[in-house]
C-alpha cells in the first residue's frame, strides 16, 4: 500500500511573520500536532515566547 503524499504548506511561517506571540500561538495551534513551523523551538506547547 502506497502512502498519501505529503503536501507542502502554502505557507511556511516563522516567528518574524507575526506581531504579537497570541498571533503565533494561533497558527501553531491550528497547525495541529508535529509543530510543522517550529514556531515553538523549545517544545513547550508555546510558539514565538519572545514576541510580545
Amino acid at each position: 500500500m502506497l502512502a498519501a503524499p505529503v503536501v507542502a504548506s502554502a505557507r511556511d511561517y516563522d516567528c518574524g511573520d507575526f506581531s504579537t506571540q497570541a498571533e503565533a500561538q494561533r497558527v501553531y495551534e491550528d497547525a495541529g500536532p508535529g509543530n510543522p513551523y517550529r514556531l515553538d523551538r523549545d517544545h513547550d506547547g508555546v510558539a514565538c515566547e519572545t514576541l510580545p
